[in-house]
């Protein structure tokens, strides 16, 4: 399958199309998702470092996903939130303010709800014994941004909600762990390739990260992997993507130990590139995967195939994004309906704080999910927004 790079104006919630200053928001075919926070002394969180699309708070600040303010759960008046130029409220993965975290969980449970959705299962991120190399990671505005602009929804339990988790833990691993802790790999047999150019093994993959290596097969004067090192890659796209960069798997063609499958990555580039400053358009991006299994159900290699040069002209204004159907390009329109579909998600959501404290020994509601008819380990499951099957490689559900 051909790799695709589609250019959509995200419309707003009246559809009125206009794209102008519009910031829309998982890494080229699993990139980074996550950023690092350090706490200051307002309201503001202050960013030291961007991976991708996720938070990252330090293990000595706690969680900054709820205020200790008495009426944080109260979303504000919607023409209260900063907004694009659209009219869309905005959830930056840089510098969100505590409000945006408290917004970005109830929005969550609200997409739990109305449409099903699975929080992604990257490992278990409360192992004490995890030595973090920037502090203990935060997805909850990630996973906002997934769930906002993912076009499939895989049901519980099936392959491709394994691989999809699969790949996001050996992401959130390749970029918060020491290579040493990571549980998704065969250490010793451990190896990566892009397009079918070098393969960097285990003692070099983890050293230059996922940007260098899934670019490396450039020309040198499209994206030189030589010169760029794992934080300057990272830097580069955290600039481009201020909302993050999410990823979806969309097919899985064949299950273990030979896996393979078709992605999605998608951005709003209201940032800035290398000197070129986006202007709000939504950039997709799709390719293909294949993960070869040990027994362990450990990744032994990664072969990664996608269209890197095409990306990179975008971001640089040497091209303009193009629709992407005449390129293998094969998704459909964001099931919640994309980011400017948020203000309209923020005026339904229902504020009644005793719904999100409702038992779900009847089978009704857990924290404004609906479980009737589920199985006693299903609504445990739905309860945490988690699948009731068990990841192999964290030990916690999918």
């Amino acid at each position: 399958m051909n790799s695709g790079i589609q250019s959509s104006s995200p419309a707003s919630a009246d559809d009125d199309g206009d794209t102008v200053g519009s910031e829309a928001y998982d890494t080229l075919a699993p990139l980074p998702e996550d950023i690092l926070l350090r706490r200051d002394e307002s309201d503001e969180i202050d960013v030291d470092e961007v991976d991708e699309e996720a938070l990252i708070n330090p293990s000595n600040t706690g969680s900054t996903a709820a205020s200790n303010n008495s009426n944080s759960d109260a979303l504000p008046p919607i023409d209260t939130r900063r907004t694009s130029h659209s009219g869309r409220p905005i959830f930056p993965v840089r510098h969100p303010t505590k409000e945006d975290m408290s917004q970005a969980k109830k929005l969550l449970t609200y997409l739990q709800n109305k449409h099903g959705f699975v929080i992604p299962d990257r490992g278990n991120l409360d192992d004490q014994s995890v030595l973090w190399k920037e502090g203990r990671p935060d997805y909850t505005i990630a996973d906002l941004h997934y769930f906002l602009g993912k076009t499939t929804n895989h049901p519980r339990g099936s392959v491709e909600l394994f691989v999809e988790n699969f790949i996001k833990t050996w992401e959130m691993e390749a970029t918060h762990k020491e290579f040493y802790q990571w549980n998704s790999v065969d250490q010793c047999a451990y190896e990566v390739c892009s397009n079918g150019g070098k393969v960097f093994d285990s003692q070099e993959a983890p050293w230059v990260g996922n940007y260098n290596w899934l670019l490396s097969s450039c020309e040198p004067d499209i994206w030189d992997s030589t010169k760029e090192t794992f934080e300057s890659s990272h830097g580069k796209f955290r600039y481009a993507f201020p909302e993050g960069f999410p990823f979806e798997v969309l097919q899985v063609f064949s299950g273990p130990p030979n896996v393979s499958f078709t992605w999605r990555h998608w951005a709003v580039f209201s940032g800035e590139f290398e000197g070129n400053q986006g202007t709000g358009e939504t950039i997709n991006m799709t390719g293909f995967g294949v993960v070869t299994l040990n027994d362990d159900l450990k990744a032994k290699r990664i072969d990664i195939y996608f269209d890197p040069t095409s990306f990179l002209d975008v971001l640089r204004g040497k091209a303009q994004c193009r629709d992407g159907t005449d390129r293998g390009v094969a998704f459909g329109d964001p099931i919640a309906g994309g980011l400017d579909a948020v203000a309209s998600m923020m005026a339904a959501i229902e504020l009644d704080d005793d719904d999100d404290e409702d038992s779900d020994e009847d089978g009704t509601k857990v924290k404004g999910i609906s479980t009737s008819g589920l199985a006693t380990d299903e609504r445990k499951g739905a309860a945490t927004g988690r699948s009731g099957s068990r990841c192999p490689f964290s030990g916690t559900s999918m």
